[in-house]
């Protein structure tokens, strides 16, 4: 098989950015970036003589087509690996990568397409009838990745260019989260689980990234407290110490909230010293001094979130 650098021609593999620049470049956040270097082998970068990772163009070019194989829903550790070629094949939706890391037509795609032409018609019982044929044939963690996600990724971009208005946007993501919240009545935890509490602070209203992680962690054997958005950091203090949590997850995606600082500062000085706190998010990483301060946990995709319940 050929090396990383030898699929990459005619990009330049001469090593010449830093992290940040990398970061800038591909839209990943450097701590992103690193996980997929070391714990996955998508990149080998090269070192400057005084020790510090210096990134090619050829380096860059592999990390955008990894950024949007995973955007599709693929697993990072399903294509970390997979030569150019076929990072090039996952392009163009109508693939997947099977357990043996081989691309394969997608069999989830038609599942994707009819749901969101029934909600361009606003055909709502179709379009429902679609998601839950899909949840009799496949478990949530796949439900996860390879429906929902895409789903919601492309209502957004329809949202965002017009092709979506906002009551098609509210009839999918409703839709969606009820399939999300009817799945985890299929798994009861077991007496001896530990517990997660998963929530928003106040002025956070993304509901998505905390239901799927709420899911997955029921899927792991959880007991599950899934307190929703919004919520004030004194009311989530108090239902951690009630239940007596081991981990509270909170997800930051809203760049605009001027309240989120300070209900993570809040959360960091109240917490028992028992609850570990995981954040993620699109924007957990503005609030790097709090994580580092609090000795935090930055939960980078579900694939992180999943090896660490199992943990």
């Amino acid at each position: 098989m050929k090396s990383v650098n030898e699929q990459l021609k005619p990009y330049s593999n001469t090593p010449k950015y830093r992290i940040g620049t990398v970061s800038r470049l591909t839209g990943l956040s450097a701590d992103v970036v690193r996980v997929w270097e070391r714990r996955y082998g998508a990149i080998a970068p090269q070192r400057s003589d005084g020790g510090s990772r210096l990134y090619s163009d050829a380096d860059i070019a592999r990390l955008r087509r990894l950024r949007q194989a995973v955007d599709m829903g693929h697993a990072i550790g399903q294509v970390a690996r997979l030569p150019e070629s076929e990072l090039d094949t996952l392009a163009n939706r109508n693939t997947t990568v099977n357990s043996q890391g081989e691309v394969e037509a997608d069999p989830y795609s038609q599942t994707r397409s009819r749901f969101i032409e029934a909600i361009n018609r606003f055909d709502v019982v179709t379009a429902d009838d679609e998601i839950r044929k899909a949840a009799t044939l496949y478990p949530p963690r796949i439900i996860v990745k390879n429906i929902v996600s895409p789903i919601l990724q492309e209502i957004g971009e329809r949202w965002a260019h017009r092709e979506f208005g906002i009551a098609q946007e509210h009839i999918a993501t409703n839709l969606l989260r009820n399939l999300l919240s009817s799945l985890f009545r299929l798994y009861p935890p077991d007496n001896e689980a530990d517990t997660i509490v998963l929530a928003t602070t106040n002025g956070e209203r993304h509901e998505f990234g905390i239901l799927i992680s709420a899911l997955i962690a029921a899927t792991r054997g959880w007991r599950v407290i899934y307190l929703g958005t919004d919520l004030p950091a004194t009311e989530i203090i108090r239902t951690v110490r009630t239940v007596k949590a081991r981990v509270l997850a909170v997800s930051v995606v809203n760049s605009l909230n001027p309240l989120t600082g300070d209900e993570l500062n809040l959360i960091a000085a109240s917490l028992p010293q028992t609850t570990r706190v995981w954040i993620g998010g699109a924007e957990a990483t503005r609030y790097r001094s709090i994580i580092d301060r609090a000795n935090w946990i930055h939960i980078l995709d579900t694939e992180d979130l999943e090896d660490r319940l199992k943990r």
